[in-house]
């Protein structure tokens, strides 16, 4: 997980935890075939920890929000959790997750009343711990300022999107964002940090914004000339807001 700085400081789920190496090294000397290695399934331990902070931050200040929900969904099964956890009271949260061996495709939720719900996408499966799953929260007023910065046009009903576009370094700059469908609109921080309505390629912290998003599964990439970047799904949700990155390949 990785938290990408707008004014609202909005979460985005990067790799799906990658803190922890789930796979050890390979003894040369076994002469494993390195093409069969590449393609094998990864190493996923039984149950994998997903802890961070919940917070709010606005052009004010950043205080920390306890009680939050947090919750891992697979996107199988989206009614019934496979763990929560609630921020104490220093909005910290640590949620054990079972994998049973496996990779969870999925995503995680944060909701709290008199806050949005955020909806986490990583841009692959849980595969191993995230101590750095840190999420935060944006009040539906927050939600709106971001919209009117951003000349976003955000209508009742639609889903809402905030990404970041990022390479093995860090955050890419000079990349546009697309979506399949298409959204209604697409912004991006501009030079100051701050979602800008003029800005036609992410700044150095490589933030987008979707806005009018049709509800549903939604395929998200990036362009940049002299690069690739991974397409993958998430979901948008009416009057939600859903966060991920688009990594290169």
């Amino acid at each position: 997980m990785r938290t990408l700085t707008t004014f609202a400081f909005i979460v985005v789920a990067a790799c799906g935890g990658s803190s922890d190496k789930p796979n050890g090294d390979v003894d040369a000397a076994t002469n494993i075939d390195a093409k069969v290695f590449l393609d094998a399934p990864p190493i996923v331990p039984q149950m994998i920890t997903i802890s961070g902070k919940t917070s709010e931050r606005s052009i004010s200040g950043e205080t920390d929000v306890t009680g939050v929900t947090m919750s891992i969904f697979a996107n199988s099964n989206e009614s019934t959790a496979i763990a929560t956890a609630m921020s104490n009271a220093q909005g910290n949260y640590t949620m054990m997750v079972p994998t049973n061996g496996m990779p969870i495709d999925g995503y995680l939720v944060a909701s709290k009343a008199g806050y949005v719900d955020v909806f986490m996408y990583p841009s692959s499966p849980f595969i191993a711990n995230d101590m750095e799953a840190h999420v935060n929260m944006m009040t539906q007023s927050n939600k709106d300022f971001l919209n009117s910065l951003a000349s976003g046009g955000q209508m009742a009903g639609k889903g809402m999107i905030g990404l970041q576009v990022r390479d093995a370094s860090g955050p890419v700059a000079g990349a546009t964002v697309t979506s399949m469908p298409a959204s209604g609109a697409y912004r991006y921080n501009g030079s100051n940090g701050l979602p800008s309505g003029t800005a036609t390629t992410t700044s150095s912290d490589g933030v987008a914004f979707m806005f009018n998003v049709p509800s549903g599964p939604i395929t998200v990439t990036a362009t940049k000339a002299g690069m690739t970047f991974k397409a993958h799904v998430v979901k948008a949700r009416a009057d939600k807001f859903t966060t991920t990155s688009v990594q290169s390949q």
